[in-house]
């Protein structure tokens, strides 16, 4: 059986959309936030029943509102997470009836599109495979198009792209996929987005320029926004619920190098790290080894070698015997913001 995967999404009983977070997932619940509701004004629209979408932009501080509503209106949605140690959403698999899968979506898509947006999934997705030597039957459909809520007037497509070879395809062939009908965004865009997102993010604003834009994600084909989303195969899926605890010390803001990049194009985001410099939190840190970034603006946006600074919450990691494994930085948690720059 396929597991679960980051951009995957679920429907309840009640008619709640949640879109799958990651890759940690108890037994008997998924990890995963609300996305849309049914509601008379929403303006998506599926079998004559119209849904308002819960989250514009994704970020820790937006699923905190989400959560807020959920807790309010469908406490049995929030639950706290031992392994993590806060509360999060986790929706039960007895309540799941609709499991939404992109890679079974898309051959549908790509053979009998049904709308003009659905034609245009189909035309990126055959020119990013074209130009990657990436088969077709490694990308996905997520988000509204997965659902079938989608518009052609207002939604923008997300495509997913299955394992880690797959995903270093693509980005070595960036430079060939801007053509003709498929443009990245201007300067100007980008510049807005920056803005848009060191607000969000809380990132100070002499900072602002130094966000790495992940080009390769994102782009256009004919005024159509289009965002990739680079998700593990089964066998990348090494951790297991309940191996590893966490728990959340103190802020902390540091600068870094990046010294192991191999699980940099996933959410979340991993990086290994080393020679660390303490701007701000404790006088005696620990050995500090990893960050993690739950924060998606930030997939695949350093390489090793690359000096980085950092802001976030120390977190300790330990097995279920309660060994310590490690210390690490979190950024996108519901208890801070965070970011990560470069230097």
């Amino acid at each position: 059986m396929r597991k679960p995967k980051d951009k995957d999404f679920i429907e309840t009983s009640e008619g709640l959309i949640f879109c799958v977070v990651g890759y940690l997932h108890p037994p008997d619940a998924y990890t995963a936030y609300l996305k849309y509701r049914p509601g008379k004004e929403g303006k998506w629209k599926r079998s004559g029943v119209r849904y308002k979408r819960m989250i514009q932009l994704y970020s820790a501080a937006k699923i905190q509102t989400g959560s807020s509503w959920l807790r309010k209106h469908y406490p049995e949605y929030i639950s706290l997470c031992n392994v993590r140690g806060i509360e999060l959403p986790l929706v039960p698999r007895k309540h799941v009836t609709r499991y939404y899968n992109p890679e079974a979506r898309l051959p549908e898509v790509l053979d009998r599109p049904r709308d003009s947006l659905e034609v245009k999934t189909a035309r990126l997705v055959n020119h990013l495979s074209e130009s990657s030597g990436v088969e077709t039957s490694k990308f996905g459909v997520t988000g509204s198009i997965l659902l079938g809520t989608h518009h052609p007037r207002f939604s923008d497509i997300n495509i997913t792209v299955l394992g880690d070879s797959n995903a270093q395809g693509i980005l070595e062939s960036c430079d060939s996929i801007y053509e003709k009908e498929i443009e990245p965004f201007s300067a100007k865009e980008i510049e807005i987005w920056q803005k848009e997102r060191a607000h969000l993010l809380g990132i100070p604003d002499h900072y602002k320029d130094q966000i790495l834009w992940p080009h390769w994600l994102r782009g256009r084909i004919n005024d159509t926004p289009f965002h990739l989303h680079p998700t593990r195969t089964d066998e990348e899926i090494t951790s297991e619920y309940g191996e590893e605890y966490f728990t959340a010390l103190e802020p902390i803001e540091l600068t870094a190098t990046i010294i192991d990049d191999s699980e940099s194009l996933f959410a979340p985001v991993k990086f290994g790290i080393d020679d660390i410099e303490i701007i701000k939190g404790p006088q005696k840190p620990p050995l500090i080894t990893r960050i993690i970034s739950f924060e998606g603006i930030f997939v695949g946006c350093a390489s090793n070698g690359d000096r980085v600074q950092v802001h976030g919450i120390l977190e300790e990691v330990k097995d279920k015997e309660g060994q310590l494994l490690r210390h690490q930085v979190v950024i996108g948690t519901f208890s801070t913001k965070g970011w990560i720059i470069a230097l």
